[in-house]
């Protein structure tokens, strides 16, 4: 066995043997590449809830026993608004804007 084939077994055997280097972070703006890649990462890997049913138009227009109750900050689901609110609708099951700008609450059951 000649000198150069001992370095490249030895070599080939300590390569093999040791445990696997930790990544190497890279330093600096990303590139676009890596940001293709971390887009398509995140899109696959968000859960969303299912929408809140919209209730039938006789429960909805019914104007009887249509209580605000508070409760969890979320979305308000009247058309057309984006606010956030805490109120929510207990007949309807659906939460809506009820403070001195928005009256969503009073709309959504118009």
């Amino acid at each position: 066995m000649s000198l150069l084939s001992f370095r490249i077994n030895v070599a080939s055997f300590l390569l093999k043997s040791s445990p696997p280097s930790p990544p190497i972070i890279k330093r600096g703006r990303p590139s676009l590449e890596s940001r293709a890649k971390l887009n398509e990462n995140q899109s696959t890997n968000t859960l969303r809830t299912a929408p809140t049913p919209i209730p039938p138009s006789s429960t909805r227009f019914d104007k009887f026993d249509h209580w605000p109750i508070t409760t969890s900050k979320g979305r308000c689901r009247n058309h057309g608004c984006i606010g956030y609110t805490r109120v929510f609708c207990s007949k309807c099951d659906q939460r809506l804007c009820l403070n001195e700008k928005n009256n969503c609450f009073k709309d959504y059951h118009k």
